[in-house]
């Protein structure tokens, strides 16, 4: 997996992280536009679907230690890993259809047809998602290198939420939005398979973490709580996550009641993407100058402030909005690089307290703190949809405008000040991890030679 000057292979970071556009596309189509989707062409009522929708959320941010542990645990020819992947692959396939194309049903019909197709689709993300990101902390043990592919993997990661956009764009757009997404659904599906195979069939696992998880699932879990660089770490990205997520599910209603401009709900999200995409190799330099930690805390307080602006935006002010999208996806590119990065030594240290590796664990916790923050941003904007003076489709309030904004500007400034202020708090900085290294690497050489 590393080439004879130590640092991860071209095809290593290739292999691992490019297909994981085959999780974010859907994933972010799913949470960015279904809300939407289901009040504005299903004609079923926000806070119903808010509920069901956060259900789903809530639900696979449980089944996400579940999975993690279980896979620390998992012993096969095939590794810890890749055989949960290979096992969500076609559960993706099937559920991802079933949400885009219901039949016509009568009202309760199509909350049950929502309910089990979002369940079945986050109970599939999850086997997939939770064991990919286990494998990429197990790739490397260098601190930098960390960097290296989970950039990588951000990039690519963010690359999928601009597809998304497209999709969300195109869906909009149709003169029949129900029928164009039937067929987002059936495309997307069939190319699945042929991305998301990549890892699982192209990557190996390391022979000496097999056997080394913890005993239960339970222990595995009260690990990761005792863990104090954990217990911070996990609530930074809680709140960053409660910030950067409401992006996606509101930009609908942003664009469409705000500023007015419904055929570039893709088009003006999308900005703030790329501009995530470019600045990653820019924070791979910095954070090499100054550290994780620094990088971290300026991309935190950066996205926060850039954010807070689009309480100023009205109808038509696309620059502005433009301008400060980009600001906020530079800065958010830190965080969705580094965030992972540090989660990998934060691992390594878990391991030198108590001897086992648990990648599947710390990555279900990190996902049970991305995706318990998102269900609770859902409730939070269905509540307020539901009773404030919106209505679909139709002119707003000015009162109603500004609760849009708030929801869109305030709430992630908010947020992500908070994330910034306890990060300060962190202590696993390069000079403490390399200790932990060396001590780890002493404890194999000994092991290995007795």
């Amino acid at each position: 997996m590393t080439d004879s000057d130590g640092r991860v292979s071209a095809s290593t970071i290739l292999s691992y992280s490019p297909p994981v556009v085959g999780l974010s596309g859907p994933l972010f189509l799913v949470q960015f536009y279904f809300l939407n989707f289901a009040t504005d062409v299903l004609l079923l009522a926000p806070l119903s679907v808010g509920l069901l929708f956060a259900a789903g959320r809530v639900w696979d941010a449980i089944s996400d230690p579940i999975v993690g542990t279980l896979s620390d645990r998992t012993r096969t020819r095939l590794g810890r890993r890749r055989p949960w992947m290979l096992a969500g692959i076609p559960l993706l396939m099937l559920s991802f259809v079933m949400i885009w194309s219901p039949p016509e049903l009568e009202p309760s019909g199509m909350y049950a047809w929502t309910t089990v197709s979002l369940f079945f689709f986050y109970t599939a993300f999850t086997m997939y998602s939770v064991p990919h990101s286990a494998l990429g902390a197990e790739l490397t043990t260098d601190y930098f290198e960390r960097n290296r592919i989970f950039g990588a993997n951000s990039a690519a990661f963010t690359f999928g939420m601009l597809l998304s956009f497209g999709g969300m764009q195109y869906v909009m757009n149709a003169v029949d939005s129900r029928l164009a997404a039937s067929y987002v659904a059936f495309g997307v599906a069939a190319a699945l398979p042929f991305i998301l195979l990549v890892p699982p069939v192209r990557l190996r696992e390391r022979v000496e973490y097999q056997g080394r998880g913890a005993s239960s699932s339970w222990g595995a879990m009260r690990d990761v709580l005792a863990n104090p660089h954990a217990r911070l770490l996990l609530a930074v990205q809680f709140c960053q996550l409660a910030g950067s997520g409401v992006l996606g599910l509101m930009a609908p209603y942003l664009m469409r009641y705000v500023v007015k401009r419904p055929d570039l709900v893709g088009v003006m999200p999308g900005i703030f993407v790329v501009f995530t995409i470019i600045s990653i190799p820019i924070w791979l330099r910095i954070t090499r100058h100054v550290g994780k930690k620094s990088a971290w805390i300026a991309g935190l307080l950066g996205s926060g402030v850039s954010f807070g602006g689009i309480l100023l935006v009205g109808e038509g002010d696309l620059v502005l909005l433009g301008v400060l999208l980009g600001c906020a996806g530079f800065f958010a590119g830190c965080g969705m690089m580094v965030g992972n990065s540090i989660l990998a030594d934060v691992i390594d240290w878990d391991e030198l307290q108590t001897g086992e590796r648990k990648e599947g664990a710390y990555s279900a916790a990190w996902g049970f703190a991305i995706k318990s923050a998102t269900a609770i941003i859902i409730v939070l904007v269905s509540v307020a949809l539901q009773f404030s003076d919106f209505e679909a489709n139709q002119e707003q309030t000015e009162e109603t405008l500004w609760m849009l904004r708030i929801l869109n500007g305030g709430l992630p400034l908010v947020m992500y000040a908070i994330a910034g202020t306890l990060f300060m708090r962190f202590g696993l900085n390069e000079s403490e991890h390399a200790a932990v290294r060396t001590e780890l690497d002493a404890r194999d050489s000994a092991s290995r030679s007795s």
